[in-house]
């Protein structure tokens, strides 16, 4: 018997684009390789994430999302995709204004206004170094990097987050230069997204951000609420908090340190799809 083709559907959110499988009435269970070759630009579909959909064992969740870099290694959140998967339910008809995402970061609220406004509400943004995987219990943290000391500032949403203060705009050579020795540093557990901010103002950033697993994207949804969550908390900007991404803008508003984070922005839906099954 011949297996069916698997279908996908194709978003992007302010550049960052994902891959997303419906797999609560579809199997789909890709090995790294496949992941890999699916995420190829050229050979492949071309994605910075691909995100699986599947039945949640959580009551007050309408389905649970597994994560995947397009490097084939998992993911534990990913901001832009949970608004990217509203946009898909909402016009799958499952969505009408709120639903929860339980994801491994945790659950997401997400709030369905327009495709140019939704909402995902993260989780409480966790300073302690174990929650952000730094193998020392000093959160104070400075590298030699570019023959300069760099403070580094981390933060977990849900997945880890090194965020840099930096005076100037940052661009991508800066960017490449500084998160390369950092994104795997072996004093990280797990790695970490790498997040190059530049305060322009109490209610404005610029930022360039080097995902783990995925390398430089035009934009990173849980990397802005990390730098607004980071720059708050040391009182260089207040919300709620414009993140100019190069893919284009994100509003980060967080009510109180005790409280979760949420993000507004838009998404998109680019094209629906079928992929071959692997051959057996």
């Amino acid at each position: 018997m011949t297996s069916a083709a698997i279908r996908f559907i194709k978003l992007e959110a302010l550049g960052n684009d994902f891959m997303l499988v419906d797999g609560r009435d579809q199997a789909f269970a890709p090995t790294a390789e496949r992941i890999r070759r699916m995420a190829d630009r050229r050979l492949g579909i071309g994605f910075d994430q691909l995100l699986i959909l599947s039945s949640s064992t959580r009551s007050d969740c309408l389905c649970s999302v597994t994560l995947f870099n397009n490097d084939g290694s998992p993911a534990q959140q990913c901001g832009n995709g949970m608004r990217a998967i509203a946009l898909w339910l909402h016009r799958n008809h499952e969505l009408t204004s709120r639903a929860c995402l339980d994801t491994a970061g945790g659950r997401v609220w997400l709030h369905y206004e327009s495709a140019q406004r939704i909402t995902a509400t993260l989780t409480v943004p966790d300073f302690r170094p174990s929650a952000w995987g730094l193998t020392s219990n000093d959160p104070k943290w400075a590298e030699s990097l570019a023959d300069q000391s760099i403070e580094l500032h981390g933060v977990s949403m849900g997945n880890p987050h090194l965020v840099i203060p930096w005076p100037t705009r940052p661009d991508s050579t800066t960017l490449e230069k500084l998160a390369a020795p950092l994104v795997a540093h072996p004093a990280l557990a797990e790695g970490a997204n790498i997040s190059l901010a530049r305060v322009i103002d109490r209610h404005s950033v610029q930022l360039a951000v080097f995902e783990r697993g995925a390398g430089p994207t035009p934009a990173c949804g849980s990397a802005a609420c990390a730098t607004a969550a980071v720059l708050i908390s040391r009182g260089q900007i207040d919300t709620p908090v414009k993140v100019k991404q190069p893919g284009g803008e994100l509003v980060v508003h967080w009510p109180a340190s005790d409280q979760p984070i949420e993000m507004t922005g838009p998404a998109r839906l680019v094209f629906h799809g079928t992929i071959e099954p692997e051959p057996e």
